[in-house]
């Protein structure tokens, strides 16, 4: 039902996969079988497998069956190939498991080679080499072949090698990793001898659509979890490379030292619910048309060519067909620019319009310029600029290095905010990529380093950056306050009205004039490639009316990993950290939502009465925690747990209002977390509590006001008893 609905209504493919002698893929046995049967109820849909395991089949008997379903579609077969990794699906054929990915790639080439008639010679019943060609005759002339590719980069350059497009998905690799190695493919295509636009990435992504984003996440939330579920109990050993069971850094399941074999259901249930959450929210097509336009351009940004719909994972029937006329509005959406066939009517590409109008000079940011150079076809193209503008934002070395790989022409680094109308400076960038000076002023345009009295500073020495000149605008728009604070009277001009711009950037001169920029002197960070106003948080959070002052610093927890942090002063007994936490969530993006919201007496101030954000910073790194945001332990029970969690978090003290997860906790954490406090407690403790529970005073209570609370307090007193001994002992081996 759902094919022909597919066919009627513009998609493109309609993809089976192959077996697993598992419930995971079990009602599709051989992909040739389905797509005969689709065959037989479609008009105009492609029809291709999704995967053909070519190491279970022989060659010929693939030429064969998928000939004959291109004679029953006219002419619509498509054929994805993977390598196979069950080792228990090769009882059809064991001796193809080793070297599996070698014998793929032998065997598409026969295959290839079989379906465009010729002859091929294999082995006889009696050692001699037999020729043989297939019948019947396909009716397209080559196979459109795919390679599957579960993230492996050098699967890629082997599809690129061979002119293959490639079928992929996010099942143990984020946006950003399958980004990388589509630049990978479609440059190794290149390097072959292939047209890069000319092959198509496919990406295969859960979905389902509906009208109410919470009702799809309602409907999808069971059927997901047994799908994940089912999967990590086929595939025990690559369950941790799901997205969803990655730590922060990188850090494995092995490292932690977790084995999943041991897991108990109640475990993996609660660690599925983990999976599921993060999956529903980054790595599929869930929610409602227009909220997943925004993964449809990310993927495009990033160049997939299409997206491979997985529909069936366990939602009941009638509610997937119910679902497919969003799907296809969602379709309708993305392809707005496509003809009905799914050919673009003109590439619009940057690239093509370089070479279509003859461009000479280009201005774009630089994560724009970023972009480009992960296109294909993008170095061609740049080569034939005159001049390559950038800016807008902070232009890195190592880009200015990358472009100059593939640009030969001149490339110009650009400075200036839009209170100065845009530009106010630019640089030449040369050959030497240490440093990104941003230069020069323009025409009519003055650059000033001064101190905090307004006098110029001496060269390679900082100071604020102010820009005069004609580009200097009048001001912020009924905003006078802020604007008799940023635009100030220009002391080195002789006309009355001149006015100097403060733009808050810490710059110097270098002594040949050259000017460098150095950071920023206000609250402006950035943080995971956003840019965030500090200020934009502190305003929303000081909305609430229980909030007297509230500020908001970055910290840095790990090199290149900043967290934001908000401290407020309010009354206690009307707001607290999670009230305000989910006022950001709702006013901000998640980007900006603070990581920990701390709630304390009074700000530091500075000598001058101004808020001391230096020692607000130092609350914020410091593991030991000040006595205005640490609530202590306050009986034995609790204080274990603190402890257990301050070894498990590399924190020196955890106060019992802590949340776990706030703090850096994850779900393997978790299931370290409960392995310890079961040791300590000499009873086992419900991994799902853990989540329900996440501050050392909420377990405390529901440990000690569920049944057994007095024999688990009675047993953490034995087992602290029980340290103390042994550290007593220990200390009395070394004096001895």
């Amino acid at each position: 039902e759902s094919a022909r609905f597919a066919d009627e209504n513009g998609f493109s493919a309609v993809w089976t996969p192959e077996r697993h002698f598992h419930a995971f893929g079990g009602p599709y046995p051989n992909p040739s079988v389905t797509g005969a049967a689709v065959a037989a109820v479609t008009s105009r849909i492609k029809i291709r497998s999704g995967s053909c395991v070519l190491p279970l089949h022989h060659p010929i008997r693939v030429a064969e069956e998928w000939a004959m379903i291109d004679n029953l579609s006219d002419g619509r077969v498509g054929m994805a190939f993977a390598s196979g990794w069950q080792p228990h699906d090769f009882v059809l054929r064991p001796e193809n498991f080793e070297n599996n990915k070698q014998k793929l790639f032998r065997d598409v080439a026969i295959v290839q080679r079989l379906w465009r008639g010729e002859s091929v010679a294999f082995p006889g019943p009696h050692g001699d080499m037999i020729e043989r060609k297939t019948l019947p005759r396909p009716v397209q002339a080559e196979l459109p072949t795919w390679i599957t590719s579960a993230g492996n980069p050098e699967t890629y350059r082997l599809a690129a090698s061979i002119g293959a497009n490639v079928l992929t998905h996010l099942l143990g690799q984020s946006v950003d990793e399958v980004a990388e190695k589509i630049r990978i493919y479609r440059a190794a295509l290149e390097d072959n001898g292939y047209d890069p636009k000319s092959r198509t990435v496919t990406l295969m992504l859960h979905t389902l659509l509906g009208e109410d984003l919470a009702a799809v996440r309602d409907l999808v939330h069971e059927p997901l979890k047994r799908y994940l579920k089912s999967s990590v109990e086929l595939v025990k050993g690559f369950a941790w490379s799901f997205p969803a069971f990655k730590r922060p850094g990188g850090q494995s399941a092995d490292a932690l030292d977790v084995d999943l074999e041991s897991l108990s259901d109640e475990e993996l249930d609660a660690i599925l619910e983990h999976a599921f959450d993060r999956y529903f929210s980054t790595s599929g097509l869930f929610g409602t048309p227009e909220s997943c336009m925004p993964m449809i351009d990310r993927l495009k940004g990033i160049g997939v060519d299409e997206i491979a719909c997985l529909i069936d994972y366990g939602v009941p029937t009638e509610s997937v067909l119910d679902s497919l006329p969003h799907l296809a509005r969602l379709a309708k959406q993305a392809n707005a620019n496509r003809s009905s066939d799914g050919d673009d009517k003109e590439d619009r590409s940057i690239p093509a319009l370089i070479r279509r109008h003859g461009v000479t000079h280009l201005q774009c940011t630089p994560s724009m310029a970023r972009m480009l150079l992960m296109e294909a076809g993008t170095g061609e193209a740049l080569s034939g600029l005159q001049c390559l503008l950038v800016g807008g934002e902070s232009f890195p070395p190592a880009l200015a290095r990358d472009i100059r790989e593939v640009f030969p022409g001149k490339l110009i680094n650009m400075y200036g905010p839009t209170e100065t109308t845009i530009w106010s400076s630019t640089h030449e960038v040369e050959r030497s990529f240490d440093s990104m000076p941003i230069g020069r002023p323009i025409a009519n345009t003055q650059l000033y380093v001064l101190d905090r009295c307004g006098h110029p500073m001496p060269a390679e020495v900082p100071g604020e950056l102010y820009i005069g000149g004609e580009g200097v605008a009048r001001g912020y728009f009924h905003r006078d306050s802020l604007t008799a604070e940023r635009f100030v009277p220009d002391s080195f001009s002789t006309r009355a009205d001149a006015r100097l711009y403060r733009t808050g950037d810490i710059a110097r001169f270098r002594s040949d004039g050259v000017l460098e920029f150095l950071g920023r002197n206000d609250h402006q960070v950035k943080i995971r490639g956003y840019r965030i106003e500090l200020g934009e948080i502190e305003s929303v959070l000081a909305c609430h009316p229980a909030v007297r002052e509230v500020v908001v610093i970055a910290r840095e927890d790990q090199p290149d990993d900043q967290r934001l942090v908000g401290f407020y002063v309010g009354d206690s007994s009307n707001v607290s950290p999670d009230d305000l936490k989910s006022l950001a969530r709702e006013k901000l993006p998640e980007y900006m939502v603070p990581s920990h919201i701390v709630a304390i007496d009074r700000m530091p101030q500075t000598p001058n009465g101004k808020i001391d954000r230096a020692a607000l910073m130092q609350k914020a790194t410091s593991p030991a925690r000040s006595d205005a945001d640490y609530a202590p332990p306050e009986d034995p029970l609790e204080q274990q747990l603190s402890d257990v969690w301050s070894r498990l978090l590399g924190i020196e003290k955890i106060g019992v209002e802590d949340n776990f997860f706030d703090l850096g906790g994850h779900s393997l954490l978790v299931v370290r977390l409960h392995r310890d406090l079961g040791e300590m407690l000499d009873q086992d403790v419900s991994l799902t509590d853990l989540y329900r529970f996440p501050t050392v005073r909420s377990l405390t209570r529901h440990l000690q006001d569920g049944d057994g609370g007095e024999q688990l307090q009675q047993a953490a007193d034995r087992a602290r008893r029980r340290r103390d001994l042994i550290g007593r002992r220990r200390k009395g081996v070394r004096r001895n």
